[in-house]
């Protein structure tokens, strides 16, 4: 088993030298006489914890402490302060800091070998908790997507013209939100969002979802509340509540012109604003009942005429460098 790497830092020989005596037996140790040679250390190889002094000329153990915990993959790292000073106040002020434990000096053996042996095995148990949390965190997000691709294909089955266009309106919409800079949870939740963006559809009557012909007046208002349907149907999942901006504000229009609340500009929730460039794009090069596949310059033609009115500028900006570049071309043969 290998043995765990603690970092003791104080500017007195002496007490260095008693810290090895009582701790070299069962841990590896690095020294440091000071909070410079410290932070070098840490550059180097990372301890599982630190034995750091308080008092010391220069960089004192309090300075030591905030700039060790200036770099993320430092703040795990359990830090136990050394000190001569046996004021509460201090002690109190250290473990404000963020320290684990406080320990005063005379070093009694006993008390300094319980005290690290506890806080290292208390810290291996919240990195196992950890690691359990993030595997079950795993598991509930992998059912979850499970269920909205059952739900997707359950649209399909109902409206099979249709047949992998919430796939492809996802796909863009996620390579959209990456081109974009959105960060790695947003984007997951922009493509789940978008996979459910017609989910409302399901409420709609067949002979108006699969009519071949123009649709009147009175069936388009019909076929306009799959936004509210859907919305209302996914805004039960409480512990996703992002999930109905998709199917609420996708034929939401820039200029406000769009339904069902009219919203213009970034009133607009940027989810519903991305999943809508990406929703035109593919009905404008899909075939259906009532039109002919657009070629691909041609709907990039259709989409930039209504840059500013139908779509936010910006996005559709990064869509059609998404475009050029051919990173899209995959996902249009899903």
């Amino acid at each position: 088993m290998n043995k765990h790497t603690i970092l003791v830092v104080d500017d007195n020989r002496t007490n260095l030298q008693i810290v090895r005596d009582v701790l070299e037996k069962n841990y590896t140790l690095l020294l440091a006489n000071s909070g410079e040679r410290a932070l070098k250390f840490i550059q180097k190889r990372k301890p599982d914890l630190i034995l750091l002094d308080l008092m010391m000329p220069g960089m004192d153990g309090k300075e030591t402490f905030r700039e060790i915990r200036k770099e993320p993959e430092n703040t795990g790292i359990p830090v136990i302060f050394l000190t001569a000073n046996q004021d509460e106040e201090a002690e109190v002020e250290c473990l404000a800091l963020g320290a684990s434990d406080f320990i005063t000096k005379p070093i009694v053996p006993q008390i300094l070998e319980r005290r690290i042996s506890n806080t290292i095995a208390l810290e291996e148990l919240q990195k196992h908790l950890q690691q359990k949390i993030d595997e079950k965190t795993q598991e509930i997000k992998t059912l979850a997507l499970q269920s909205i691709y059952a739900i997707v294909h359950t649209l399909e089955a109902k409206d099979d013209v249709t047949r992998g266009h919430s796939v492809r309106v996802a796909g863009f919409s996620r390579a959209l939100a990456v081109e974009m800079g959105l960060d790695d949870t947003k984007v997951e939740q922009v493509y789940q969002t978008a996979l459910l963006h017609d989910v409302g559809k399901i409420g709609i009557p067949d002979a108006i979802l699969k009519k071949k012909g123009q649709l009147t007046e009175e069936e388009f208002t019909i076929i306009k509340q799959h936004t509210t349907i859907g919305a209302d149907i996914l805004s039960t999942i409480s512990t996703m509540d992002f999930l109905q901006q998709g199917a609420r504000y996708h034929h939401e229009r820039y200029d406000g012109r769009g339904y069902p609340m009219g919203l213009s500009g970034e009133q607009i929730p940027l989810i519903g604003r991305i999943i809508a460039v990406a929703d035109v794009y593919d009905a404008l090069i899909s075939e259906r009942q009532y039109k002919n596949a657009m070629e691909k310059y041609s709907a990039r033609d259709q989409l930039l005429k209504n840059s500013g009115s139908q779509f936010d500028p910006e996005v559709l900006r990064c869509f059609i460098r998404l475009l050029d570049s051919g990173v899209l071309d995959e996902i249009e043969k899903l």
